[in-house]
């Protein structure tokens, strides 16, 4: 499991979450966002790779093939997700949203935080409903829901 959040970057990034209208809409680059990681690897200490998704025939999966560029840093990774469906543009490879997906142990503030700052972005909070913040609590309040609903579950022996 993961904490998801969703990067999105208005013209004004001031919009309610879903209440974006697209000619409002700055996409991103696949290439932009390698770029900024780049650029965010010279300040903080990361790793960065890229795979491309392809799924296996007759399946019933419903996409084509997607990218996902995995963030490694000290105790803490983040998967940013390139679904073809989110395109924003399929002759540019644009996307209008990226999900991220972290796990660890620590939230990554200061890379999240660099993110949305170079790249002039909001990251929407999936589990919380609200946008993250640099002052927010947001990996370890989707670990202890997590935590929580687990617990429920074992005490009505679900699990």
């Amino acid at each position: 499991m993961s904490w998801s959040l969703d990067l999105i970057r208005t013209k004004t990034n001031s919009e309610p979450y879903g209440k974006e209208k697209d000619e409002d809409v700055i996409p991103f680059k696949k290439g932009e966002i390698i770029k900024t990681l780049s650029e965010i690897a010279e300040i903080v200490d990361i790793r960065i790779e890229e795979t491309e998704i392809v799924p296996v025939e007759d399946t019933e999966i419903d996409f084509d093939s997607f990218f996902i560029v995995h963030v490694y840093g000290k105790n803490w990774s983040i998967e940013f997700l390139f679904y073809n469906w989110c395109e924003y543009s399929e002759k540019d490879m644009t996307y209008d949203t990226i999900e991220l997906q972290v796990r660890g142990n620590t939230e990554p503030k200061e890379f999240l935080s660099l993110l949305a700052e170079k790249l002039r972005a909001r990251l929407f909070d999936i589990s919380a409903g609200t946008f993250w913040t640099g002052d927010s609590t947001g990996l370890s309040d989707w670990k202890n829901l997590c935590d929580r609903i687990s617990k429920e579950l074992s005490e009505r022996k679900i699990m």
